[in-house]
């Protein structure tokens, strides 16, 4: 179990870092516009979203923005091999403004998701805590009667439970493009975890 969380540790630390790198501005902009259409077919009031949108990004986020374009206006140095002539040194001189440019979106994603997931958040929350409700009653019901924790169980359901939930800290922290209505759904599956992994939990 440790092994696996230092795994998705590293997933989690590494790739929000390699991911600009690997995306363009366009590719990451286009899924922020399909998350950003999704949460407004989904929880409606436009308005009220580009609102704490746009407060959140500047309360919290702006910073990262100003990392980038430093970042970008000590190393991008595109201007002259714009018209030299060098296809290759053109692209690679390209790359410190588009890494920027993919930081800023990433950022932007990041707040646009926050909010969506804080609009989802009861909705989330109640399937979790009546998994967590029924984990109680099934163990008590084991104690009552000849059934006993399956160790097995309870190991597969430590690991979903890790899987899962990292899986959510990765929609937030990069743009990939999962579908908004998934995270209902992977709420739904922790709450299955958590009532399977306390109902057999060993007793050691």
């Amino acid at each position: 179990m440790g092994k696996h969380f230092l795994v998705w540790l590293m997933i989690l630390f590494f790739t929000p870092l390699g991911l600009p790198a690997l995306m363009s501005p366009t590719k990451i902009s286009a899924f922020i516009r399909a998350d950003y259409n999704a949460a407004i077919n989904i929880l409606g009031d436009k308005e009220k979203l580009n609102k704490e949108l746009i407060s959140l990004y500047k309360r919290n986020l702006i910073v990262v923005a100003a990392f980038a374009n430093e970042f970008r206006d000590r190393h991008d140095d595109s201007d002259k091999f714009r018209n030299s002539g060098d296809h290759i040194g053109e692209a690679i001189a390209d790359i410190p403004g588009d890494w920027a440019a993919s930081v800023k979106l990433q950022a932007y994603s990041l707040a646009l998701r926050i909010i969506i997931l804080s609009k989802f958040g009861i909705w989330l929350g109640i399937p979790i805590v009546m998994g967590f409700v029924a984990g109680i009653f099934e163990r008590r019901l084991k104690f009552e009667t000849f059934s006993s924790p399956v160790p097995p169980v309870y190991n597969t359901s430590a690991h979903m439970l890790l899987a899962l939930s990292c899986m959510i800290v990765l929609w937030l922290l990069c743009p990939i493009p999962i579908p908004l209505p998934i995270i209902p759904v992977l709420a739904v599956l922790i709450s299955i975890f958590i009532s399977l992994a306390i109902a057999n939990y060993p007793n050691y």
